[in-house]
């Protein structure tokens, strides 16, 4: 699935990032030598580093498998792929299953194709926006697309239209490419390996099938299998996003945002922050609820009543101090603030995120954090106080319930990010292509999270979650950026984008 790129031509040089199945970037002309490179030789790729022909990459961009892999992440997207839950437990198909195969390989599978006959269809269609359809409203140039709960399932997983036939490595039901998933099995197999139900799955096509295949729909992963559509839940994410600071509209910190409501398991973040008025000197509680995260600008003025805390809003109303997430100027700035760096500032008892140039602020929003708070990170499901620095960035990265990802160039980190499966059922699943990746220390990161849209209240095993647009708005904004075709980069030690997260 994916090449390593060198800092040297040599596979004992630094690893600086590496490239994903299908991507194509510009090289030298000439090779520079093949010591290290068993079956190919070295070539120079843009914009800088080496990568070794052979096993893992190729000169010839019309061969069979890039073109199948011709669906590449879409980073100018929140969503960088299309995305879904699986709904009852799947093989991963190889090649098209006939009927007597299906029925062999899924349990259940016919009270399962019942039930989707009678209330699948619905089901899979989006329930609400997504965070690719509000994407222009933070990233001037994502992509304008149709309203998420206006398309069919098909286009949900990546189909460019609801009835796509077959791609060309399957037109006959047969694979006409090799398994790249790394799931190693004989080359006879029908699928390889099976998908628990609630993981999370990254998506490049969706297919039509023909009456020898039992006219089943097919939805194609980004690492090139097959499961059945109706085992699939679209998830176009939260459409939820921060504001532009110091912009043309003025907006100056102190700002705040209205919390979610903590709600059960299975619930989803319902208002409940409501807003007080001055009455003769008391503070009295109105009848208006704010909207679950509403965005208020506060004028600075705080003040205590009944021993309660509360925070002035520039529409004259007043709010619990505790109901919001406040951002606000630092009291002392930090190293990287002085130099006039940019910087990335965490509140984890506000669940607020900053992102500054220099003394500037620029952008804030909500966040989920570690679920434990101010604990202590070694021995509880807390984020790591102090100051970091990006170590390196990935277009997407899997993460899964034992809190490893798979990064390149090495060990799975030990800790950090074990998304838990609140909204999907009781334990945890993996969570396969998580966008927008930022490791700072070990197996933490700043990431995007597509199950889940409780931002504002602490959720994570570690990691800071971010809305999908916050997460493409922050990738953005930190150092060094991703090269173009790249999937990662790793960073110098002390060269990337400065972390402070702190109380």
């Amino acid at each position: 699935m994916q090449t390593n790129i060198y800092s040297k031509p040599s596979d004992t040089a630094r690893k600086i990032g590496y490239l994903r199945l299908g991507a194509i970037v510009p090289r030298s002309e000439k090779a520079f030598g093949s010591e290290g490179c068993t079956g190919g030789s070295w070539y120079g790729v843009a914009p800088r580093g080496f990568v070794c022909t052979g096993k893992n990459a190729t000169l010839e961009i019309d061969s069979a498998l890039v073109r199948a892999a011709s669906v590449r992440p879409d980073a100018s997207r929140p969503l960088p792929y299309a995305y879904g839950f699986i709904r009852a437990v799947a093989p991963l198909y190889l090649r098209l299953p006939s009927k007597e195969e299906s029925l062999a390989s899924e349990f259940k599978l016919g009270e399962h194709l019942a039930w989707w006959e009678r209330k699948g269809h619905e089901t899979n269609r989006a329930e609400h926006i997504g965070a690719n359809d509000l994407a222009r409203e933070v990233i001037p140039d994502a992509p304008q697309v149709p309203r998420s709960d206006t398309l069919a399932d098909g286009i949900l997983l990546g189909g460019r239209t609801e009835a796509d036939p077959p791609p060309f490595w399957l037109e006959t039901g047969s694979r006409k490419i090799p398994n790249v998933s790394g799931f190693e099995v004989p080359a006879a197999s029908i699928f390889a390996n099976r998908v628990r139900r609630h993981t999370g799955i990254a998506f490049v096509g969706a297919f039509n099938t023909g009456p020898q295949w039992d006219n089943r729909r097919f939805a194609i992963t980004a690492d090139l299998r097959l499961i059945p559509v109706d085992k699939v839940k679209p998830e176009v994410a939260s459409a939820f996003h921060g504001v532009e600071l110091n912009g043309a509209q003025g907006i100056k910190l102190p700002v705040a945002f209205a919390k979610p409501c903590n709600p059960n398991a299975k619930g989803t973040p319902r208002p409940c922050v409501r807003t007080y008025h001055d009455d003769g000197g008391n503070l009295k509680r109105t009848t208006d609820v704010l909207p679950t995260r509403a965005f208020l600008e506060l004028t600075g003025v705080q003040r205590k009543s009944k021993g309660t805390r509360f925070l002035e809003t520039k529409s004259g109303a007043w709010v619990r101090a505790s109901d919001v997430g406040v951002a606000v100027v630092p009291q002392e700035w930090p190293q990287a603030a002085q130099k006039g760096e940019r910087w990335v500032d965490v509140s984890i008892e506000d669940q607020t995120l900053v992102l500054w140039e220099g003394q500037k602020p620029v952008y804030a929003t909500l966040v989920s954090t570690g679920q434990d708070g101010l604990d202590d990170p070694k021995k509880s499901k807390a984020t790591p106080r102090g100051t970091f620095r990006v170590r390196s960035k990935h277009i997407t990265a899997t993460m899964d319930s034992d809190g490893r990802s798979a990064v390149s160039g090495g060990a799975a980190p030990a800790s950090g990010e074990s998304p838990s499966a609140e909204d999907k059922h009781a334990g945890s699943f993996e969570l396969r292509d998580v966008p927008y990746v930022q490791y700072f220390q070990d197996g933490y990161a700043l990431h995007s999270a597509y199950w889940h849209d409780h931002f504002g209240l602490p959720r994570s095993h570690g990691c800071i979650n971010l809305a999908p647009i916050d997460a493409l708005r922050v990738f953005r904004f930190t150092d060094p950026p991703v090269p173009d075709g790249w999937h990662a980069t790793n960073v110098e030690q002390g060269r990337g984008t400065s972390i402070v997260i702190h109380r």
